[in-house]
């Protein structure tokens, strides 16, 4: 069935979300020193007090919320996901909408695969792409006149619809 289909592709966009996630981790935390370099630069000029430990810190701390708030956004997707299994029309928009988002940050990851240096942002943007041609295949799959059979409500005697 298309909706099996898509949930799987679903799932393949939520776990290249949580590899990009990865990814992005060991790219700050390897460019540790330039990135903070760059964010000391921007914090001294509005606070010329702060040290060089606390932007390490505040690097580091940053870095951590990133893949906290990233895990739970996955998460969330996985709660959705499964939702659409279930023939819930909420979570088909939702995704719809998400996946047209992945649709266009792919798009622009397409075009500017050449222009990023180094691994991690290279890595990111390729996998950005295949998230982008997993969502717009879960979206298809999910708006084709069978798979919306299944967002209908339940039919039988006594409810609403039925002979």
């Amino acid at each position: 069935m298309d909706i099996t289909t898509a949930r799987q592709l679903w799932w393949g966009v939520i776990g290249l979300g949580v590899g990009r996630l990865f990814i992005s981790l060991a790219d700050t935390l390897t460019n540790r020193e330039r990135f903070s370099a760059e964010f000391r630069e921007r914090m001294q000029s509005t606070d010329p007090q702060i040290t060089p430990a606390m932007v390490d810190l505040l690097v580091t701390v940053g870095a951590i919320l990133g893949v906290v708030l990233g895990l739970a956004v996955a998460a969330l997707g996985v709660l959705v996901v499964h939702q659409l299994g279930k023939g819930k029309l909420w979570a088909r928009t939702l995704l719809t909408f998400v996946g047209v988002w992945l649709v266009i940050t792919g798009v622009i990851a397409l075009f500017s695969i050449g222009v990023v240096e180094g691994a991690g942002p290279v890595l990111s943007g390729a996998a950005s792409i295949v998230q982008a041609v997993l969502a717009g295949g879960a979206i298809f799959l999910c708006q084709r006149p069978e798979s919306a059979k299944w967002f209908l409500p339940p039919r039988g005697p006594g409810k609403p619809g039925s002979p």
